[in-house]
């Protein structure tokens, strides 16, 4: 919805409601904006916000607390995730209530080998952290984090290595 306001002679053309709260501003580190429109006297007209961190992971590298191959394996871990979590859910929907789909999806296979490469001790800090978006609440999960994550990117790297020898 737009309108015009009028502030002592100067009509700005805005947008109703289109400037982030106080309490998004805090989240997953701010907000940034790009100017998408600006009027003939070089004022800005729209501003289009953008968080600056997606998920908790974009955080964490950020601030350094995990390094750049753990937040691979973790965006990683995430995608699969997704497409295991969201593809099943949907498939069931789309096939019947009662029916399962026995058919793997297209993440499930990734899934499982992440799982396999893990310990079983981290699996718990990386499902949460990088599957459901949750922050680590003290050191020691993000302890586990780190650890899963590094196991993660050393099976990851390994394999990639295997396969460009191979080729």
């Amino acid at each position: 919805m737009r309108r015009k306001h009028s502030n002592r002679g100067r009509n700005y053309t805005i947008r109703t409601g289109s400037a982030p709260t106080k309490e998004r501003r805090r989240q997953n580190g701010g907000v940034t904006f790009d100017v998408i429109d600006r009027d003939y006297h070089n004022r800005i007209l729209v501003k289009r916000y953008r968080a600056v961190c997606e998920c908790p992971l974009d955080a964490y590298v950020e601030t350094k607390a995990i390094s750049v191959a753990e937040h691979w394996a973790g965006l990683k871990f995430r995608e699969a995730y997704f497409r295991a979590v969201l593809c099943r859910r949907a498939a069931y929907d789309r096939i019947s209530r009662y029916t399962p789909n026995s058919d793997p999806v297209p993440g499930e296979k990734v899934l499982k080998e992440a799982y396999r490469a893990m310990s079983p001790h981290y699996r718990a800090a990386v499902t949460d952290i990088c599957g459901h978006d949750q922050p680590a609440r003290d050191e020691v999960k993000l302890d586990k984090l780190k650890k899963g994550l590094g196991q993660l990117a050393c099976h990851w790297r390994a394999a990639t290595a295997q396969v460009i020898e191979r080729s």
